[in-house]
């Protein structure tokens, strides 16, 4: 038994490498046999080698994404430059100018001011303050990365916290007296650095987490471990009574806290993640599963889909403030309790509402205040970044906006409108940063009278190395790799066979198709990447719904919308493992959070996908631009839905698809 348990131990130890061998050769009876024919058993082959290391993370995701530029060739399946083409799509350089505006947004602070503006709009009340975080950290993740605004978001709600948890324990010591030891404050030792500083100067949100965390966050890996936070030692006179303290300077032992306290601090923490995660989705940009649909609508069916920048938005949104709005009140409910929901049966006792709460409640907003001040009046740089944004933000928006009658758009302007499209905008935007001064000009009249300066260009607001350093590459090629899988499918056939076998779902109501397909998928995405998530299905969905004759949409875009909505666990997204890191929340607090998260976001999406989804794509009809591989989806006029359902968005078809 010893022998074995040590075996056991070594080869879990090299577990990755065992995975590296052992996936590619369970799947080598589908090119040894070939089951399924020539092209698709070599294309399954790729796509089970590829979903098993991205899986399990055997290698890293980026390096994953580069072994169709390798197996493709050699199988026989497409020639290189075929397969390299992928990864410089029109998809990929959209993200690409995203990013690079969202790495002007931080590096100028601007989504610093920005956070601080709304959050010293929302009152001082913890439900508020709640309230204020999620709309902020939302908002930013529609525009910038997850990653970046949570950990930008985290270090603000755990200065608020400290003071919140702080004040709250002086009242206790002012009014109960000595002999309430945990709610003691001992004074801060100024040989001990604070744990978490927020310096306003730095522009680098990652930066700001410490050393000692053991997350690590970058483009979409995930990995977390749960920090263990020093406790105070013990002093050295030990004939005086040790006095326990959950505060001491600017740190906070969350093993000493209350129970209302920790529930306070987790609500905190969970509704920033939480956010970030709802707030990527509203936009095509706003995270990686909404990039990978757009580029395989773009590669499968062309613009003729009508899957832009602009009409993700007008469909997402709304689906995304009702989720955060939903979120919002469950964690209310969860960890401020129900009482403080409606109203404090004790608002003496209360530290989230009341006379006692009231005095915490306004140091935690005076932190905001105060951070707020450290940034001092808006520069030239960030005003100048603001205005990039905004227009970047009209041009994906003005394009091709359907949601303005008689109003073509501003592609219309020129030669051939086709050509251009959101990628370009975004490109000129970003050129643009390079170029436009981060200081207001010093040549001849605009010079001011206090300008003492050299005469001379001024510093761009942008610099490659500054772009360089920031851009997360390993997302690109994970981008392109998952474009290169599903151009690899359809040359291989094996999309075309996948299809086939989905026949015999043609008997289910498309509805029940779609809440099993976005239920699987929405605990799949728990344990592995986003992005890898999306790139495996979505392919897979496109040919699934072109074998039962329902708009491919209908299918696509619930389930790359619930690849999102991680929220169980830490290493789901980093979001999570970076709230987590931070040592208040354990995985039973995220999974029983979580999972009622994950309830509302299935139900949500299925609603608003046979609600919104009808004006704006048009999903309860099979499209002219899908290709009819049944030959009788277009011929009969299917639908995807009941006749009631039709009639109600006066479809005149008479055949109902089942």
């Amino acid at each position: 038994m010893g022998l074995f348990k040590r075996f056991a131990s070594e080869l879990w130890a090299f577990k990755k490498t065992v995975l590296f061998v052992l996936i590619p050769l369970l799947a080598s009876p589908l090119l040894i046999l070939d089951p399924i024919g020539d092209g698709p058993s070599k294309g399954a082959w790729v796509v089970i080698v590829m979903a098993g290391y991205w899986i399990f993370e055997v290698v890293p995701l980026a390096v994953t994404s580069l072994l169709p530029v390798i197996l493709y060739p050699l199988l026989g399946v497409q020639e290189s430059d075929d397969v390299c083409r992928n990864y410089l799509k029109d998809t990929n350089f959209l993200f690409v100018g995203g990013l690079i505006v969202a790495v002007a947004v931080e590096h100028w602070n601007l989504h610093k001011r920005i956070a601080l503006s709304v959050l010293m709009l929302m009152g001082s009340q913890p439900r508020w303050l709640m309230l204020g975080f999620m709309l902020t950290t939302a908002f930013l993740s529609m525009w910038i990365s997850n990653t970046a605004t949570t950990a930008m978001m985290i270090p603000i709600a755990q200065a608020v916290l400290l003071q919140l948890v702080g004040e709250n324990k002086k009242l206790f010591k002012g009014e109960e007296g000595d002999d309430h030891d945990a709610h003691k404050v001992v004074s801060s030792n100024d040989d001990n650095p604070p744990s978490y500083q927020m310096d306003g100067g730095n522009d680098n949100p990652l930066a700001i987490m410490e050393d000692e965390k053991e997350t690590q966050v970058d483009g979409e890996e995930q990995s977390a471990n749960k920090q263990d936070f020093p406790k105070n030692a013990e002093p050295e006179d030990t004939t005086k009574e040790i006095e326990e303290s959950a505060v001491t300077g600017d740190t906070i032992d969350w093993e000493k806290l209350n129970e209302e306290e920790r529930n306070l601090s987790k609500g905190l923490m969970l509704c920033v993640c939480y956010a970030a995660n709802i707030g990527g989705t509203a936009t095509l940009t706003g995270t990686g599963p909404n990039l990978v649909i757009g580029g395989v609508v773009d590669d499968l069916y062309g613009a003729e889909a009508g899957l832009n920048f602009a009409s993700w938005m007008f469909f997402a949104l709304p689906g995304m403030i009702i989720n955060l709005f939903l979120a919002w009140l469950w964690l209310q409910f969860l960890y401020l309790g129900r009482s403080c929901v409606a109203c404090c049966r004790d608002c003496t006792t209360c530290i989230t509402c009341g006379k006692k709460g009231n005095t915490a409640n306004k140091a935690g907003h005076e932190v905001i205040k105060n951070e707020y001040k450290k940034l001092g009046s808006i520069s030239w740089a960030e005003a100048s970044v603001l205005c990039h944004f905004i227009v970047l933000a009209l041009l994906w928006l003005l394009r091709e906006p359907g949601f303005i009658p008689g109003f073509p758009g501003w592609s219309m302007l020129f030669p051939v409108s086709e050509y251009i499209s959101d990628a370009t905008a975004a490109i000129f935007i970003s050129f643009l940063l390079f170029v436009f001064p981060s200081q207001p000009p010093n040549f001849l009249c605009c010079r001011t009278k206090n300008d003492t300066s050299d005469i001379g260009p001024r510093p761009a607001l942008l610099d490659w190395k500054t772009a360089q350093r920031k851009l997360p590459w390993s997302v690109i090629l994970l981008l392109g790799g998952g474009f290169a899988l599903a151009d690899g499918c359809q040359v291989s056939g094996l999309s075309h066979w996948l299809g086939g076998q989905f026949e015999t779902l043609s008997f289910m109501s498309p509805v029940i198709i779609n809440i099993i397909i976005v239920t699987i998928i929405c605990f799949f995405t728990e344990f592995t990447s986003n992005t890898a998530t999306a790139t495996i299905f979505l392919p897979i969905l496109a040919a699934v719904a072109e074998s039962i004759c329902v708009n491919p949409l209908y299918l696509m875009i619930p389930a790359t919308v619930v690849c999102s909505y991680a929220f169980m666990l830490p290493v789901a997204t980093p979001p999570n493992a970076i709230a987590f890191s931070y040592g208040t929340l354990t995985v039973p607090d995220m999974a029983k959070a979580g999972i009622v998260m994950n309830i509302m976001g299935i139900c949500l999406i299925n609603l608003m996908i046979n609600t919104l989804g009808a004006p704006m794509f048009d999903v309860f009809n099979y499209p002219e631009w899908a290709p009819d591989i049944n030959g009788t989806c277009r011929d009969v006029g299917l639908t995807t839905l009941s006749p009631n359902m039709t009639t109600m968005y006066g479809a005149t078809t008479t055949c109902v698809c089942y």
